[in-house]
């Protein structure tokens, strides 16, 4: 029998109710199912970040510390850290008591999980996709830390205010030798030359076969491009209306993250925008088109993200138009455009024309970019 560990798992910004709502299609979706797969784990354990104990009661949800849940078939533990406020301080010194009161009701949590009253010092892993939680969390109970960097927590625009002490935290977490992983080389290279890089990936179950066109995209005129994800100021106008006034149809799909960019993308002639699907339907949306573009600013933000969207669109076979941005390079060479505004408009052109990838092509690619295969040496990292 393998040695067994327990596991504690904890988001970023998010909460267990969105991995369900967008089926565990996004790197912590996928870590967190990997590790319920895993017969290594013992007790797993699915933290929120903090919240806010009067915003939840005042809103009715729950505020137990510990609860049961089930998660990839097997049993498994939520746990609900409440404070007074949810948003961090912006201040090095409270935030890193912020963390380590966090470690410690983490603490709290697994003993009540196993029956004890404080869990036995070096009994269980942290593996997190927050600087602050790897970078902070300092408790007995804490065996390794295993960090997941999806985004540039310290150029993303959202959180400005926390810049110095997300770049604080990289630091800390390279000084404590924790097993870090990042969704690009790019963000890599931010963070420290120890971190090992682990691009986003589809689920080869959903995305190898050949879904039926979802009546409401058949209908559009060809040829349809497609972009996917969420809708907000990322996207550079210029190419977005290049692309539409290019094609038959433009479908943006995805979650509605600026209201001020859907409302312009709805005054545009052949632009269709929808809210955010399953990934059954999502994949026969992407199948159902031609080609898949990517036109996005260039900020460092996001010259550091794997877009999940890139690896839909070759798991649906569709050629692929994006701006040069690093971790879109080396994916599929052939297969996927980087050019910028001044020839947007005839590569645009060029991948129409190129068609889909046969099906030996497409299916190789599944396979290679699975996230059963790409999550494996997270849940090593964790576990071994």
């Amino acid at each position: 029998m393998p040695t067994m560990t327990d596991v504690v798992f904890t988001y970023s910004l998010e909460m267990f109710e969105d991995t369900v709502n967008r089926e565990f299609c996004r790197p912590p979706d996928q870590t967190l199912l990997a590790l319920a797969r895993d017969e290594r784990v013992d007790n797993l354990l699915v933290a929120d970040p903090w919240r806010s104990y009067p915003a939840s009661v005042a809103r009715g949800r729950r505020t137990r510390l510990t609860e049961p849940l089930t998660i990839g078939g097997r049993s498994a533990f939520r746990v609900r850290p409440h404070r007074a406020r949810t948003a961090d301080p912006t201040g090095i010194g409270a935030v890193e008591r912020a963390y380590r009161a966090y470690s410690d009701l983490l603490g709290r949590a697994l003993g009540r999980v196993r029956g004890e009253r404080l869990p036995a010092p070096k009994s269980a892993a942290l593996v997190t996709y927050h600087p602050f939680v790897a970078a902070f969390c300092d408790a007995p109970w804490i065996s390794r830390i295993v960090y997941f960097g999806q985004d540039d927590w310290a150029t993303g625009e959202g959180v400005r205010p926390w810049w110095p002490v997300f770049r604080e935290a990289y630091q800390v977490m390279d000084e404590r030798k924790v097993a870090m992983f990042a969704v690009s080389e790019e963000l890599a290279t931010r963070m420290s030359p120890r971190v090992t890089v682990v691009p986003n990936g589809v689920d080869p179950d959903v995305w190898r076969s050949h879904h039926p066109a979802p009546p409401r995209i058949a209908e559009l005129p060809g040829p349809r491009a497609i972009y996917t994800g969420t809708i907000d100021d990322r996207l550079e106008r210029d190419l977005v209306r290049a692309t539409a006034a290019r094609v038959g149809s433009l479908i943006m799909i995805g979650h509605h993250g600026d209201p001020g960019t859907v409302r312009w993308l709805r005054t545009l002639d052949g632009v269709h925008v929808f809210d955010s699907v399953g990934q059954r339907e999502l994949a026969a949306t992407v199948q159902a088109c031609d080609v898949g573009v990517i036109p996005h600013r260039d900020q460092a933000g996001i010259r550091a993200m794997s877009p999940l969207k890139l690896y839909e669109y070759l798991a649906a076979g569709l050629p692929v138009l994006s701006v040069d941005n690093p971790p879109v390079r080396g994916v599929d060479d052939e297969r996927v455009l980087l050019r910028g505004p001044e020839d947007w408009a005839t590569a645009l052109a060029k991948a129409v024309v190129m068609g889909r990838a046969g099906e030996e092509r497409r299916l190789r690619f599944l396979d290679e970019v699975s996230w059963q295969r790409r999550m494996r040496p997270v849940v090593d990292a964790a576990i071994d």
